[in-house]
């Protein structure tokens, strides 16, 4: 199919071509989701080649009837795995190796609870380029911690707000 039928299709001008539609016609709609674009046409088959190869894994993973969850394409759906690690930057902990962790009690403590299902658990949020995950990790523990310990609204609160003024930990370089 000609790239220009292709693009058509991607955004919705499904009668401008009638020739048969071929399997980058997903990967064709998820670049013009994301506003992704490429400079060569080795980068857009490199792309290509990574989008189809997680396709293909993630239905494998949602064929799976032992799976409890489904799995599917998000921004990151064309990145290398090297590229997706960069977004992780957590550098280990800094003179702090001695450190043992604190073992507590399991007593008591229910086989499972979805805290999603009760409300009490915010969607996903972007980190984009920044390694803050600790700021996601910290503000989603405390809006969930706030809504099932008091109630009434779930939060929202600002992970950009920890980044920035975080003088002593590495903010978007992985913190610690």
């Amino acid at each position: 199919m000609h790239s220009f039928c292709k693009a058509a299709f991607a955004l919705g001008f499904k009668d401008i071509c009638k020739e048969n539609v071929d399997a980058s016609t997903d990967f064709l709609e998820h670049i013009a989701a994301y506003g992704i674009s490429y400079g060569t046409q080795e980068e857009y088959m490199f792309r290509q080649n990574i989008f189809e190869t997680k396709t293909a894994e993630y239905a494998k993973i949602n064929a799976d009837p032992e799976n409890t969850f489904t799995v599917g394409h998000n921004f990151m759906s064309t990145w290398t795995h090297e590229e997706y690690k960069k977004l992780l930057g957590f550098g280990g902990l800094k003179n702090n190796s001695t450190q043992e962790a604190t073992v507590l009690s399991t007593e008591g403590i229910p086989a499972a609870k979805d805290w999603r299902s009760l409300g009490a658990v915010n969607p996903v949020k972007n980190q984009a380029q920044c390694g803050s995950c600790w700021a996601f990790s910290a503000t989603s523990a405390m809006e969930s911690a706030q809504k099932i310990q008091k109630g009434g609204d779930l939060l929202s609160l600002s992970e950009q707000e920890l980044v920035s003024c975080d003088t002593e930990c590495y903010g978007c370089q992985g913190g610690w």
